[in-house]
């Protein structure tokens, strides 16, 4: 299950880090809950699908994210359909215009935190029905999107908050840097520990910090300074204003009476059988297993 506005932002302007995870539902059916999240330029947790299985396996994990890895299948249909486009699209490079393929580093996600968070968010309906369950889902997004995109219209600065605070952190570093022209575009830097060389045309520093995660690092900015140019151009146009609320734009709409709704005489005739259900011995686990070298909270009595 995936709404549209999360299609929609997460094939313009979203991180192409998928986050998953898994939490079990606690209802009469006995299955999983699949989610799967993504963190927006201002490093927030972006909703991006949810599936129900019938246990956290390999065959779910794969049926799930065979639903969310389209690339290949597009390029295939776009091969067939529009062969003059395809060789076009070949010939600029299939890194400049696929996220799978691309030599950037766009994210700082290196665990999988925010899926974790996400399933926080959703223990207390763990016993509800699977339908009650997708509605809380879709009211949950209804209700997180308009409130990041009020929070996005609101913000004055150029760029994001988290832009912002990145680049106040390294002010101070990019104060101690010596510059040393050696073109029009291009600068020797150094910072009392090493030397790099900076190209403002081409956006890249020889540390390969500005070109993998696309915000200006300290050679950058006392290269900007020095030049008298404005710091906040230096950062990519994915990380200002503009780009963050065009990815909560799109409202989340509430589902039609039934009544309502068009089915396709395909999905009405087909039969959904119940999953087999697996019911292992001892008593259901409450609390999650915690992770290898995850530190136990330990309960002490105040008497």
């Amino acid at each position: 299950m995936a709404i549209g506005a999360s299609i929609e932002g997460v094939n313009s302007v979203i991180r192409p880090v998928i986050c998953i995870d898994a939490t079990h539902l606690k209802a009469r059916t006995i299955g999983v809950l699949l989610v799967a999240v993504c963190k927006d330029r201002n490093e927030m947790i972006y909703p991006l699908a949810f599936g129900f299985a019938n246990s956290e396996c390999t065959e779910s994990w794969t049926w799930f994210l065979k639903k969310l890895q389209e690339f290949d299948r597009v390029m295939s249909e776009l091969k067939e359909t529009y062969c003059k486009v395809y060789d076009e699209l070949l010939a600029v490079g299939v890194k400049k215009f696929s996220r799978l393929h691309s030599p950037r580093k766009r994210y700082f996600s290196m665990t999988t935190n925010i899926a974790e968070l996400m399933n926080s968010c959703l223990l207390a309906v763990q016993k509800l029905p699977i339908t009650a369950m997708a509605e809380f889902i879709r009211d949950l997004l209804q209700r997180w999107f308009y409130n990041s995109w009020i929070n996005a219209r609101e913000m004055s600065t150029y760029l994001t908050t988290f832009a912002d605070e990145h680049i106040k952190d390294r002010t101070e570093t990019a104060y101690r840097c010596e510059i040393h022209p050696i073109h029009f575009n291009t600068f020797k830097v150094d910072d009392k520990w090493k030397e790099t060389t900076v190209d403002l045309e081409e956006r890249s520093c020889s540390c390969r910090q500005w070109d993998l995660y696309e915000l200006p690092y300290s050679h950058a900015m006392a290269v900007a300074r020095f030049k008298g140019v404005s710091i906040n151009a230096l950062a990519f146009d994915l990380y200002t204003i503009g780009f963050l609320k065009h990815a909560y734009e799109m409202g989340v709409n509430p589902v039609p009476d039934p009544e309502f709704w068009d089915i396709p005489d395909a999905i009405r005739n087909r039969i959904v059988l119940p999953w087999k259900k697996k019911i292992l011995p001892g008593r259901p686990k409450k609390l999650r297993i915690p992770s290898a070298g995850e530190k136990r909270k330990l309960q002490s009595c105040s008497k």
